[in-house]
C-alpha cells in the first residue's frame, strides 16, 4: 500500500474474466481500502478505468455528442453501464410513442375517410 494504478490496471487485466460486476467490487474494495488510509483510489486513475473499459467495454450512448463520449468513457462502470442502458430505454420509448402516434394519425385518416363517404352518400 498503497498500490500503483498501473498494479490496479494490470489486475483489471488479470482478472478480466470475472464478471462486470464482480470485477468493480473488486476495485472498489481497493479504492476503499486505499481511501480508509488518506491514499488517492487507484482504481479510479484513467489507467485503470481504460483497463476496465478494454476487458468489459460499454458503448457510450448514439445520442450522446462527441465531447460527451469522450467523457463517458472516464466514468466508472457501473455509470457507464446506468447511462447507457437509461439512454436505451429512453430512445425505445421515443421510438414507441412516435409509432403509436403512426397509428393514432392513420386511424384519424380512416375515421376522416369514412366521415366523407357518409356525408357523400347522403
Amino acid at each position: 500500500m498503497p498500490a500503483a494504478p498501473l498494479t490496479v490496471a494490470a489486475f483489471i487485466g488479470d482478472q478480466g474474466g470475472l464478471k462486470p460486476d464482480l470485477l468493480s467490487a473488486e476495485v472498489a474494495a481497493i479504492d476503499e481500502q486505499h481511501q480508509a488510509l488518506g491514499y488517492a483510489p487507484p482504481g479510479r486513475s484513467d489507467v485503470a478505468l481504460k483497463a476496465f473499459a478494454a476487458v468489459h467495454p460499454v458503448e457510450p450512448p448514439r445520442s450522446w455528442p462527441k465531447e460527451e463520449k469522450r467523457r463517458f468513457l472516464e466514468l466508472p462502470h457501473d455509470l457507464q453501464v446506468y447511462f447507457a442502458e437509461h439512454e436505451d430505454r429512453r430512445e425505445k420509448e421515443i421510438k414507441r410513442v412516435f409509432s403509436e402516434a403512426a397509428v393514432a394519425r392513420q386511424k384519424l385518416k380512416e375515421m376522416e375517410a369514412d366521415g366523407d363517404r357518409q356525408d357523400n352518400a347522403a
